[in-house]
């Protein structure tokens, strides 16, 4: 045949060859990870480091919140977004969240497992999007907004940032750093922080939980490579939680932090700039406990909600679903 009629089974030839070495390299990466956690101390150090370089990849998006928004509309309702964090294009989404200075409640979706796309099974959110008529592929991220006198139901990450800034940010001007993270949303670029937070249990597959009678509270931002560690918990349990974004230059919310819970805070921070705060901090309704700090949070997430052990899967089992050929699998040894 002709060279043009050749050139799409070489592209997806060539495809599956970058994914199979990609998914091979982080899998290395994972094993490594999980080693170094044998020792508390140095996973701890580990797990910090490379969350805070996720952010430095990013340009600090999600750090700092626009300026004008006071002059920008806010919503009376919560906003809901379908996610799970090991995702690039929901990241996207939720550094506007922050850029935006939006709560919203949080329906973590990681995948059941890394063996067939898209199954729902026990996933615990995922039956919920498939429900909402979105098409036959499943996608993340999906926006639910009902404050705009018509339901949006909305997927596909760059619609969604582009609505929340049209209906949320229209006056309002965003910070260098979300600026920047603009500029890096491209692939594969996007994909690098896999390699930093390269572990299934970092925001991608689910881990069996008992599930909460009512949402969490989390005070996080974005660019929080604390909070991140605990959005990657919430995440891998399915845990539904509030969101409540309080990055640099939430000032209202910060003082309202700081009325309800800065007895928290160190004696320092009380000391300090009256927006001065501490996160992550987690709220759970459904026993009482209010914690500070991301260690303490997420051992306390899975100390009381996991049920059972994770799935024993690795990166290997991968299968990468093409639309024009065969699925890639990566076998186990």
């Amino acid at each position: 045949g002709s060279r043009a009629a050749t050139q799409p089974s070489c592209t997806v030839r060539y495809s599956a060859i970058a994914m199979k070495a990609v998914f091979v390299a982080v899998h290395q990466l994972a094993k490594a990870f999980a080693a170094v956690q044998r020792w508390p101390v140095l996973g701890r150090l580990l797990d910090v480091l490379t969350s805070t370089a996720v952010s430095f990849l990013r340009g600090g998006s999600g750090c700092w919140t626009a300026t004008g928004l006071e002059r920008c509309r806010r919503p009376e309702k919560l906003l809901t977004l379908y996610e799970y964090e090991g995702c690039p294009y929901c990241r996207k989404v939720r550094e506007a969240l922050s850029a935006l200075d939006l709560d919203a409640e949080i329906r973590p979706c990681p995948k059941k497992s890394l063996k067939p796309s898209g199954v729902t099974g026990a996933s615990r959110f995922r039956p919920e999007v498939t429900k909402l008529g979105l098409g036959l592929e499943l996608k993340f991220p999906v926006l639910v907004d009902e404050n705009t006198g018509v339901k949006i139901q909305m997927a596909e990450s760059e619609k969604i940032v582009s609505y929340l800034w049209e209906i949320y940010g229209a006056d309002a001007k965003p910070d260098l750093g979300y600026r920047l993270g603009r500029l890096l949303d491209f692939e594969p670029y996007m994909m690098l922080p896999l390699f930093l937070r390269p572990m299934l249990s970092h925001g991608m597959l689910r881990v069996p939980s008992k599930a909460p009678s009512q949402p969490l509270e989390l005070w996080s931002f974005e660019g929080s490579p604390f909070a991140r560690l605990v959005r990657e918990a919430l995440c891998v349990l399915e845990l539904p939680y509030v969101l409540r974004n309080v990055a640099h230059g939430s000032e209202a919310k910060r003082l309202s932090f700081r009325e309800k819970w800065g007895t928290h805070l160190s004696s320092a921070r009380r000391a300090s700039s009256k927006t001065t705060i501490q996160i992550p901090f987690l709220l759970d309704p459904n026993t009482g406990a209010e914690l500070l700090g991301s260690a303490k949070i997420v051992k306390y997430l899975y100390a009381t909600y996991q049920q059972g052990p994770p799935l024993a899967e690795t990166w290997r089992d991968f299968v990468r679903p093409s639309k024009e050929g065969p699925s890639v699998q990566l076998k186990k040894d």
